[in-house]
């Protein structure tokens, strides 16, 4: 089987090409790319419901065609939210889109931005009760250097374990290794997203690989925003030798350009290993989904 278990829906990019604008260039470094999805940018395009339902659809197309059998896709209702869009039918909406999807399944991991308003925080706590099973999952993302304090996403977190709901957690990208440690000792995270500054820290490895907590790469993701140049080693390595358990993913693909195929290409290159043996390493992540049957 193969899984896609970090993507974005990205819909700023959708509704611009909805829209039939030109495309901006890829964003390069991390600056650009936080403040192009700044909701509070003036200049950024108001989404509907029915924008929501279409790019599901259109994210499924998208990976059907690249031959994915399981997405995990991360939905951010903050923007939806601040356009008008009731909780409600922020989660009814995404759900009926998910749920008669075949080939690949899709399911909705619920990501929380670091950014958020406390009112933005508190309507997806009472999210959590009510989500129905097509949510497997929740994240926490967004630009750990300037928001790496956890303390006000700790009760959500606790709660959604509660419930049932996966915990993964974007953490190292650009942040220190002290966002990773909060990721798993404060937020309980059993996947990283990125997790590159992991790779400095033996001990830190060693937790990752005791605990049997995945780390979700990107390179594509990671060269387009700056987090890893492109003449730069990619920390994956230091992850597979380690023991560490990763998948691989495209998280932006839209931003960065790329496919899974691409991403696995990259990856076979980084990690200096054959096709097969690389396809082996993704088919295990199935057994980290979210998805309690797939495992």
């Amino acid at each position: 089987m193969l899984a896609h278990l970090h993507l974005h829906l990205e819909p700023e990019r959708r509704k611009r090409i909805q829209m039939g604008l030109a495309a901006s260039e890829p964003s390069r470094d991390k600056r650009a790319f936080f403040a192009a999805h700044d909701v509070g940018n003036g200049a950024r395009l108001p989404v509907t419901g029915q924008d929501l339902r279409d790019f599901i659809v259109q994210v499924h197309a998208e990976q059907r065609r690249e031959g994915v059998d399981y997405v995990e896709l991360r939905l951010s209702p903050r923007r939806f939210l601040l356009d008008g869009l009731p909780t409600h039918e922020f989660v009814h909406i995404a759900a009926a889109a998910m749920q008669p999807l075949r080939r690949p399944i899709v399911r909705g991991v619920l990501l929380v931005n670091r950014d958020s308003t406390p009112d933005v925080v508190a309507r997806c706590a009472a999210m959590l009760a009510d989500l129905p099973a097509t949510f497997v999952g929740i994240d926490l993302a967004g630009d750990e250097s300037h928001h790496g304090d956890t303390t006000r996403f700790r009760a959500l977190f606790s709660t959604a374990r509660d419930v049932g709901l996966g915990i993964t957690v974007h953490a190292g990208e650009f942040g220190d290794l002290a966002s990773t440690w909060r990721a798993l000792d404060e937020l309980g995270a059993q996947r990283i997203g990125h997790g590159l500054a992991a790779a400095q820290s033996r001990s830190l490895l060693k937790r990752l690989s005791d605990d049997h907590v995945m780390v979700e790469l990107s390179i594509s993701s990671n060269r387009a925003l700056g987090a890893v140049t492109e003449t730069a080693p990619h920390p994956a390595r230091a992850f597979l030798e380690a023991g560490v358990p990763i998948c691989f993913n495209t998280d932006i693909p839209l931003e960065s350009r790329s496919t899974l195929q691409q991403e696995l290409a990259l990856a076979a290159t980084a990690l200096e290993v054959t096709t097969a043996e690389l396809t082996a390493i993704q088919q295990k992540a199935a057994v980290f989904a979210f998805r309690s049957d797939l495992r």
